[in-house]
């Protein structure tokens, strides 16, 4: 009886076998087929998407955002005194996320990114959310934070992201809420 399945089992992982070696993957896209979807893993910002990744449980963490107006990340970029210490609204794609607890995330698009630290600790983002796009609301932390008030100051968040990353964030903000569209 034993040898009955060992056999069976011999004869369906060799179907197996067979079937991924005659699935062989092709550089080129069928006629009329849509290409796939670009890997997330070492993607650019922009080239990242929510598909191929795990859907989040949750949409949304912190404060409902109230916001309506939608500051465009470059904007924050070229300009970051003209928003400091002031609430705005921002959105990119996630391309970094603290993987202890998810009390920080950095967001992205061409023109740079930005370091968002969840305010106070108050609430967390999932660990797993790289590649979604988020609609962020805080305020921006200014340059000349006192010592100590800045994100990774002690617990060196920011260092964490840049390995994450490969660079380090221009600016900051500290979320009230978080929104993932995707």
């Amino acid at each position: 009886m034993r040898a009955k399945h060992i056999a069976s089992l011999s004869v369906l992982i060799l179907a197996q076998l067979g079937c991924d070696a005659e699935r062989k993957p092709s550089s080129e896209t069928a006629p009329g087929a849509a290409p796939g979807p670009a890997p997330v893993e070492g993607a650019s910002p922009m080239q990242a998407s929510a598909s191929g990744i795990a859907p989040l449980q949750k949409k949304q963490f912190g404060a409902p955002i109230t916001e309506t107006s939608t500051t465009p990340l470059p904007a924050l970029l070229d300009d970051p005194g003209k928003f400091s210490g002031k609430t705005v609204r921002t959105e990119g794609v996630v391309s970094a996320v603290c993987k202890s607890m998810g009390c920080w995330m950095e967001i992205a698009d061409e023109s740079g990114s930005a370091h968002i630290k969840m305010a106070g600790h108050s609430f967390f983002v999932p660990k797993d959310a790289s590649g979604h796009r988020a609609v962020v609301q805080g305020k921006m932390v200014t340059a000349e934070a006192e010592e100590g008030a800045a994100c990774g100051a002690k617990d060196n968040c920011r260092g964490e992201a840049e390995k994450q990353t490969g660079r380090v964030a221009k600016i900051e903000l500290e979320a009230t809420g978080v929104q993932f569209l995707d």
